[in-house]
């Protein structure tokens, strides 16, 4: 397994399927803006539902610093289709069928209880060069994102 990504770091660039029916193409995206990745362990589990409702209620101020958010995991697309629309999640998940795009950041937790292992729960920014300018990792599991931290941490890394 690939070590995980840190600051500094070139970001592997990768096209995703989008739940909009759009191809995500990092490389592309990132000429737009920043772009803040959060990998993720599943839809519609009770860490990420909370989590992901809460940051959704406060997007906006990512999304003003003009920070796009996607969203990663290798949930299949009409569970990322109806996870959207249960919580009302304002940005798009993008399906990573065989966690290639994860493998590739090291946000691969396991194998553990799955011969595969999860992915992780983390947030990587990238910026219009493909380097990576901010990380929070999850070091446990059931460790969950606070969004004034991710927010700080993007603040400080695009300024």
């Amino acid at each position: 397994m690939k070590m995980a990504i840190g600051i500094g770091d070139t970001a592997p660039d990768f096209s995703l399927p989008c739940t909009d029916g759009s191809t995500f193409v990092l490389s592309e995206e990132v000429k737009k803006g920043p772009v803040l990745l959060n990998f993720y362990v599943g839809d519609f589990g009770i860490n990420c539902t909370n989590y992901m409702t809460k940051f959704c209620e406060r997007i906006q101020e990512m999304d003003d610093l003009g920070v796009r958010t996607v969203g990663i995991n290798d949930n299949n697309m009409d569970s990322h289709t109806g996870f959207r629309k249960a919580i009302g999640l304002k940005w798009e998940l993008l399906f990573d069928k065989d966690k290639e795009v994860a493998k590739a950041y090291g946000a691969i937790v396991g194998p553990g209880h799955m011969v595969t292992g999860f992915t992780n729960r983390e947030f990587i920014l990238v910026d219009g060069e493909m380097k990576v300018r901010f990380v929070w990792r999850s070091s446990v599991p059931k460790e969950l994102p606070v969004f004034d931290d991710i927010l700080d941490g993007v603040k400080s890394a695009i300024q």
